[in-house]
């Protein structure tokens, strides 16, 4: 099918996916130059009126985490669904990547995926039920969750009509092995399943879940535990709606209500300059995104130094960044230097972007965007014969002192530098030692906090509380 063009406007690229219900198509559309992804299932099969139903259900849908229908086209043979490309990777493929994630960011995608199912629950006269929520069938898409696959999706009175029920085994609901009433608790029970699946890095077993709840190795605190377990009880005993997970959920976010983190708000953008070439600015920024990661605050580092450490990074972890250029490199998301010639759209999603610029003297000037609200951080030398070299940095961000952070690195500690003033600078730290940038240890990531506290102080004359308190409020107007 390569190369094949249907209907005189599709160009097949390559198969994306084969699944149940049919074979879906990586295609571009000629007159307009977008990527389609196409859902071909033959007419004689079995699946043909379940994915009738499927396209009936998507066109109307809208939702951002959905994707969108263009059109229903057909052939002698087959049944063609063309809907939007949805570039990211599974679920699955994120846990097999970088394994079970932190408490903070199960419960960010948590909410997410609570909101979606809320919708589908909520969108008609009648709930919708997904019927089959699982890891392959959840996208990630820059910090977005997406549902795809809405094969088994279908209006609630019907779905307790059909004769054939269907469902991912260790994802489906019990009442889906019988002929118990399906309702939305059959999808929460799914719900509770992928919580469990994100923060254990496997799907829970009939009779063991619970011990595996209570392992107090996982990054689980006890609210979270709490709502998996009341997610994956026996259907009378379980959370009655997906609102009510995701309400629960968005009572769990403790840390930074960066975790609400949506489009109508800017990022705020971290500059790191380093006052010499090997003063290690790159390394301390990729600790502080790796951080922001464990803390639950998506965050998207920037390679402005032309050194090419960002390509080298992603060649050897196999790595293909998307349309966007954008690499996941371990628990990074990294967008490379691919040169002046190439230029990107803004990205959304998310909440911090990290600029890294190597050494001041080979970038003096910043990128600057009204648009968004941006500190810098200026990695000096901690050496005696540093000290000449450093004093000339100070100066050249003398200009924009108060959105200013001064780093100490490598650092004499009987120079006291951090300890000293360097008013009107917004702090003066000494970084600690550290191999791994992309796993801090403790005083790593305890000196990162605190200058994550310093960098978020203020934010536009508000005190950092209510800043944080604004940015949830605006969050929960725009939730559909």
């Amino acid at each position: 099918m390569r190369d094949t063009i249907l209907f005189g406007k599709y160009l097949l690229c390559r198969t994306i996916g084969r699944g149940r219900t049919g074979t879906v198509y990586l295609a571009r559309h000629l007159g307009l130059g977008e990527y389609r992804a196409i859902k071909r299932v033959a007419k004689a099969d079995s699946c043909y009126e379940a994915f009738r139903q499927e396209a009936l259900l998507l066109r109307a849908l809208h939702h951002p985490g959905i994707p969108r229908v263009y059109d229903l086209e057909e052939d002698e043979t087959y049944c063609y669904l063309i809907e939007e490309f949805l570039e990211g990777e599974s679920i699955s493929a994120l846990v097999r990547r970088q394994g079970n994630l932190t408490g903070n960011m199960v419960i960010r995608y948590g909410i997410q995926i609570c909101d979606l199912v809320h919708y589908l629950h909520s969108a008609g006269p009648e709930p919708i039920l997904y019927l089959d929520l699982q890891p392959n069938n959840l996208l990630l898409c820059r910090e977005t969750i997406k549902l795809v696959d809405f094969g088994s999706a279908d209006y609630l009175s019907q779905a307790n009509q059909a004769k054939i029920r269907c469902g991912t085994p260790g994802c489906a609901a019990p009442e889906q092995y019988t002929r118990e009433p399906l309702d939305e608790r059959t999808d929460v029970y799914a719900i509770g399943v992928i919580l469990f699946y994100l923060a254990t890095g496997h799907l829970p077993e009939k009779t063991a879940w619970s011990a595996g709840l209570a392992d107090r190795n996982l990054a689980l605190g006890r609210g979270l535990r709490a709502v998996i377990r009341d997610c994956l009880c026996e259907r009378r005993n379980r959370a009655a709606s997906a609102l009510e997970v995701k309400q629960r959920l968005e009572r769990l976010v403790k840390l930074e209500p960066w975790i609400f983190q949506n489009d109508s708000l800017p990022s705020l953008v971290l500059s790191f300059a380093g006052s010499g070439a090997n003063t290690g600015a790159t390394h301390l920024a990729l600790g502080l995104s790796a951080c922001l990661w464990r803390w639950g605050i998506p965050n998207l580092y920037e390679e402005h130094d032309h050194s090419g450490h960002s390509i080298a990074m992603a060649e050897a972890s196999h790595c293909v960044p998307d349309r966007a250029g954008i690499c996941r490199i371990r628990r990074w998301a990294v967008r490379p230097d691919y040169g002046p010639q190439v230029q990107f759209e803004p990205v959304s999603g998310y909440a911090v972007i990290i600029r890294d610029y190597g050494s001041i003297r080979e970038r003096p000037s910043f990128s600057k965007n009204v648009l968004c609200r941006q500190r810098f951080i200026c990695v000096c030398g901690g050496k005696a014969y540093d000290i000449r070299e450093t004093k000339k940095t100070v100066r050249a961000f003398q200009e924009m002192a108060r959105d200013t952070a001064l780093i100490y690195n490598f650092s004499d500690h009987s120079l006291n530098l951090g300890r000293t003033s360097e008013e009107p600078f917004l702090c003066c730290l000494e970084a600690p030692y550290f191999e791994d940038a992309g796993c801090p240890g403790r005083d790593a990531e305890k000196f990162f906090r605190q200058l994550w506290d310093k960098l978020t102080e203020k934010e536009g004359g508000e005190p950092r509380a209510i800043f944080h308190q604004r940015i949830k409020s605006l969050f929960m107007k725009r939730r559909p």
